[in-house]
């Protein structure tokens, strides 16, 4: 054992431990930070991985330094490979800063899988409080470019999260899949938002079932009432936009 070792500074996990530290220097020179981004990537191990990854959950001035160094870690992450996969699913699935590692996963597996893991992280978050609504608005645009079954079910508790963006991009997903299990939950949230006084809401929700297949039969009335002065009712009962 070396001296190193000894006082605890060498050895595999003391290095990542280090280039970690230096990867997340906000200030001083960006070429040192930029030095260990390449080190950990050249390392191409899981904690070399979940060290690059933190260099997500920050972000540098200026903005143009900032997206090519998150892109460079995505390059090196998807190098990576296999290697790379279960660290970025446990990013993705345990931390706010999501939009580069999602990246990260559509280039390490294929599309089904990558539906199929976002389904099971919007299960988990739909039941969650999080300060930090952004999380769960990224995952429904990631869930808006796949279509399945699977899909609905999992997104619909989010119509009723606290957080109109949130509501809004649920509202998005159910309605690009074209499943009839969406298509009265989103009716009668739209007359939620009109009853709450949510005019943000009632606004898009108005919008997405003009752009949906569905009418709102059933609704007449009610949904009549409720549409904002852009919006009106065909003979078929089907939003449409003046």
């Amino acid at each position: 054992m070396g001296l190193l070792d000894m006082i605890g500074l060498g050895g595999p996990e003391a290095k990542i431990r280090r280039l970690q530290k230096k990867s997340m220097e906000k200030f001083g020179p960006k070429e040192n930070r930029q030095g260990a981004i390449e080190e950990l990537g050249g390392l191409k191990t899981e904690p070399a991985i979940e060290a690059l990854l933190m260099r997500y959950t920050f972000r540098v001035d200026p903005g143009i330094v900032d997206d090519e160094e998150k892109a460079r870690v995505l390059a090196l992450i998807t190098e990576a490979g296999g290697i790379a996969l279960e660290p970025v699913k446990r990013f993705i699935s345990s931390r706010d800063e999501i939009s580069w590692p999602l990246r990260a996963l559509d280039g390490l597996l294929p599309q089904p899988e990558v539906m199929g893991f976002l389904v099971e992280v919007a299960r988990k978050v739909g039941s969650e409080y999080s300060r930090v609504p952004e999380k769960k608005v990224l995952l429904l645009h990631a869930l808006a470019q796949h279509k399945s079954q699977a899909i609905a079910p999992v997104v619909l508790p989010l119509l009723e999260d606290m957080d109109d963006e949130v509501q809004i991009a649920a509202a998005e997903v159910i309605a690009k899949q074209q499943d009839p299990l969406g298509r009265e939950p989103l009716i009668q949230h739209f007359l939620k938002a009109h009853e709450g006084s949510n005019a943000r809401v009632r606004e898009a929700l108005a919008g997405i079932l003009a752009d949906s297949p569905w009418d709102v039969k059933g609704y007449t009335p009610k949904v009549e009432a409720a549409l904002p002065p852009a919006y009106k009712l065909d003979s078929k009962g089907k939003v449409q936009r003046k």
